[in-house]
C-alpha cells in the first residue's frame, strides 16, 4: 500500500460517524496493525463482523467493529 492510501486508510478509520470501513482503515481504527495480520487474525475469528462485499471489496461497518472491540476489551479487563 501507498503512503497516500495509507494515510486516507487511517482517516478513515478516525472520522466520526457510522461508515464502512476497507481493510486497511480498519486495520489502522483497531491499532495500527498491518491488513495482513487483521485479514488472518482478527477478520476470521467467528465473533468479529462479518464484511458487506462492496463491488470486489470487502468493507465493515465502522459501528460493529467499534462494539467488538469494546466487548473484546471488557473482556479482557474482566479476564485480569
Amino acid at each position: 500500500m501507498s503512503i497516500d492510501n495509507e494515510i486516507v486508510a487511517v482517516l478513515a478509520g478516525l472520522v466520526q460517524g457510522d461508515r464502512w470501513l476497507s481493510a486497511d482503515a480498519c486495520a489502522a481504527y483497531l491499532g495500527q496493525i498491518k491488513r495482513r495480520t487483521f485479514l488472518e487474525t482478527i477478520a476470521c475469528l467467528p465473533d468479529f463482523p462479518k464484511p458487506m462485499p462492496i463491488g470486489k471489496v470487502k468493507a465493515w461497518k465502522k459501528s460493529e467493529v467499534e462494539a467488538w472491540s469494546e466487548a473484546r476489551r471488557h473482556q479482557s479487563n474482566r479476564a485480569a
